[in-house]
C-alpha cells in the first residue's frame, strides 16, 4: 500500500473514532462493512496495527470504553475555554451497547489541587488530564481517552455530513430561526430559515443554535437531552454515508478534532465497535434525578451532587 493511501486510511479510521463525538462510534462499523466489500479492510488494518502497535493497553481489549467528548465554548483568538458540553461515550461490549451520559456543567464538585468549582471549570483550568482526575476521583469512572471540539468544528462536521435529521417542537423550531425573541438568550431573526414543527434536515449552524438551546424547555437539563439528541442524529445519518463521504470527513474533519487518544487506541475502539452486533443507543444524566441539590455557591447558581448517589448510578448503568 502506498504512504498516500495508508495515510487517508489512518485518518479515516482516526476521524470516525473521533466522530463519536458526533455519531456515537457506529461510523466505524458503517466505514469498515463498506471497506470490507471491496477487500480493503484486513490486509490495511493488519498492517497499522502493526506499525502503531505499542506495549501500552489497547481499549480493544476491554469489555467497556470510556470516552469524554468534550463541546468547548472557545471563539477566535481564545486560549482554553471551559467545556460547554461534557458528554461519557461509552463503548460497552459486555451490554452490546453505546451509552451517552451527560454531565451537567453546574455541578459543584471538589477539582484536584483547585477550590471546589463548576465541574465545568476543570477543563479551563487543567484541559484532558485534570478534567479526567475529576472523573475519576469524584464519579469513579476511569477515561480512555477525550475528544474535544470547539463551535467550528462542530458546525463543519455536521455540515460535512451533509446536515441531521432532527425532530423539532414549534418552539424549537421558532428559538433557531430566531422568530421568538421572548425568551432566554434570544437568537438573531434569520428570515431565509424555514423550520417547522416535525422533522427538519438542520445544517451545522442550526444543530449548533439547537444543542445549545436552554431557552426552552427546562433550562440545562433540556439542553443536555438536546446534545444527545443531537449524537444520535449524527449517528443514524452515518450509518447512511457511502465512502465518499466518510473519507471527506477523514481529509477535512480530522483536523478540527482534539484527541489524547494514540492511533493504536482509536483502532482498538473501532475494531471494539465493528465486533458488536447491532448496538443499542442508550442515554443518561448526571445527576439523575434526586442526587443534587440546588445552591447558591460564591455568587454561582450551582448543583450540589451526592457523589455517592451518582457512583452508584453510573455502575448500575455500566
Amino acid at each position: 500500500m502506498n504512504a498516500q493511501r495508508k495515510n487517508i486510511w489512518r485518518k479515516t479510521i482516526v476521524c470516525f473514532l473521533l466522530m463519536v463525538t458526533a455519531a456515537a462510534g457506529c461510523m466505524s462499523t458503517n466505514l469498515v462493512s463498506v471497506l470490507a466489500e471491496e477487500n480493503v479492510v484486513s490486509d490495511e488494518v493488519q498492517e497499522v496495527q502493526e506499525e502503531e502497535s505499542t506495549d501500552a493497553d489497547i481499549p480493544e481489549e476491554k469489555d467497556v470504553v470510556n470516552i469524554m467528548l468534550i463541546g468547548q465554548d472557545k471563539r477566535g483568538g481564545q486560549d482554553r475555554q471551559r467545556s460547554d458540553t461534557m458528554i461519557l461515550a461509552v463503548i460497552n461490549k459486555e451490554k452490546n451497547c453505546l451509552q451517552l451520559i451527560s454531565f451537567m456543567r453546574d455541578l459543584y464538585v471538589p477539582i484536584p489541587g483547585h477550590s471546589d468549582n463548576r465541574m465545568n471549570a476543570a477543563y479551563q483550568l487543567g484541559g484532558m488530564e485534570l478534567l479526567d482526575e475529576v472523573m475519576e476521583e469524584d464519579f469513579g469512572i476511569h477515561i480512555d481517552g477525550n475528544v474535544e471540539v470547539d463551535f467550528e468544528g462542530f458546525q463543519t462536521l455536521i455540515d460535512l455530513m451533509g446536515g441531521i435529521d432532527l425532530e423539532l417542537t414549534q418552539e424549537e423550531a421558532d428559538y433557531i430561526c430566531g422568530r421568538n425573541q421572548n425568551v432566554l438568550y434570544p437568537q438573531p431573526l434569520r428570515e431565509d430559515w424555514d423550520l417547522t414543527e416535525g422533522i427538519n434536515t438542520l445544517n451545522g449552524e442550526q444543530a449548533l443554535i439547537h444543542a445549545r438551546n436552554r431557552s426552552v424547555g427546562n433550562n440545562d437539563y433540556r439542553r443536555t437531552e438536546r446534545q444527545r439528541e443531537v449524537l444520535t442524529a449524527a449517528l443514524d445519518k452515518a450509518m447512511e454515508s457511502d465512502i465518499g463521504t466518510m473519507l471527506k470527513l477523514a481529509e477535512k474533519g480530522f483536523s478540527m478534532l482534539t484527541t489524547d487518544m494514540s492511533y493504536g487506541d482509536i483502532l482498538g475502539c473501532a475494531m471494539g465497535v465493528l465486533a458488536m452486533e447491532e448496538p443499542a443507543v442508550e442515554s443518561y444524566r448526571i445527576p439523575e434525578d434526586g442526587a443534587y441539590s440546588s445552591a447558591v455557591i460564591r455568587q454561582m447558581q450551582v448543583l450540589v451532587p451526592d457523589l455517592t448517589k451518582c457512583r452508584d448510578y453510573l455502575q448500575s448503568i455500566l
